[in-house]
């Protein structure tokens, strides 16, 4: 559930109330003057949040070092080659 709450109107019990019961799935976009400022979520979605961050990295690393493998197995291949290669491939899949 996302729910907006205005800085002007959260006191300190306001607060206090506010972290007591947020629960996963629970977001609160804090705003002031009617523009974003931060967001309020539980502990167990900033986690879910980091470990995609985490995969999301992790998948890029592995992109890039396979890149780097099929690049050394082809050090002879042009760019423009390897274009027309793929080109090719996608066109094949798409046939099928």
């Amino acid at each position: 559930m996302v729910k907006d709450v205005d800085l002007k109107d959260l006191t300190n019990t306001k607060l206090r109330n506010l972290l007591k019961s947020i629960k996963s799935d629970d977001q609160y976009i804090l705003k002031e003057n009617g523009k974003p400022r931060a967001v309020l979520l539980s502990l167990d979605d900033l986690e879910v949040l980091k470990r995609a961050k985490a995969n999301k990295e992790k998948a890029w690393e592995n992109l890039f070092a396979n890149l780097k493998q099929v690049h050394a197995l082809n050090p002879n291949v042009s760019e423009e080659q390897v274009h027309k290669d793929v080109a090719e491939a996608i066109r094949a899949v798409r046939q099928r």
